[in-house]
């Protein structure tokens, strides 16, 4: 567990840092959505943006997890 403790500390020293990583991670869903709109389904091009798409929303799952965690962890200590 001791592992797990440091990697989770000095995530949340870096809490400063996540909100800025999020509006990156937002504004390139924005950006892959209207890419999206252009592309033919069936394409190469189609299939590098669904798997950028997977890539987003996992760093946002990732990064705003984390943000809210570390969050409620100052709140509560």
């Amino acid at each position: 567990m001791a592992l797990r403790e440091a990697i989770v500390d000095a995530v949340c020293e870096q809490r400063t840092q996540l909100p800025l990583l999020l509006a990156v991670v937002i504004v390139m869903g924005v950006l892959l959505a209207f890419s999206l709109l252009f592309l033919q389904p069936g394409t190469a091009a189609y299939v590098i943006a669904l798997v950028d798409a997977i890539l987003v929303v996992g760093c946002l799952v990732v990064f705003g997890g984390a943000y809210w965690y570390c969050t409620q962890r100052a709140m509560e200590g």
